[in-house]
């Protein structure tokens, strides 16, 4: 279950899934994860999920009648986005703009702007 909504597939990407969420949690990421779920009827289609740290998701193994779809390249796009979720930044410093103490009645203030 994901957002309310719920979806069957594979227990592999289901699995993944909840790794890529822990890893996300603890980096305080997101990301956009790609994954093939099972309707109703059987169809396999591609479902895009929003992932973040406040992601609640719940994996409970069902019985269907429908083949699990295909979870190597799903598992492997989501490895990938847990890899990259977990690899260090550039730096540790955020870029900051320093803004000279201009007053607004200063005659060079429309210089600056």
């Amino acid at each position: 279950m994901f957002g309310g909504a719920s979806f069957l597939t594979a227990d592999r990407i289901a699995d993944s899934l909840v790794s890529l969420l822990i890893v996300l949690n603890a980096k305080h990421k997101s990301a956009v994860a790609s994954i093939p779920v099972v309707l109703i009827g059987g169809a396999v289609v591609t479902a895009t999920l929003l992932l973040g740290p406040t992601s609640a998701f719940v994996a409970i193994p069902e019985e269907s009648f429908w083949p699990e779809p295909d979870a190597a390249e799903a598992v492997t796009h989501l490895e990938f986005l847990g890899q990259a979720a977990s690899a260090p930044g550039e730096t540790g410093y955020s870029e900051t703009i320093a803004v000279p103490a201009y007053e607004w009645g200063d005659p060079d203030v429309h210089e600056f702007w």
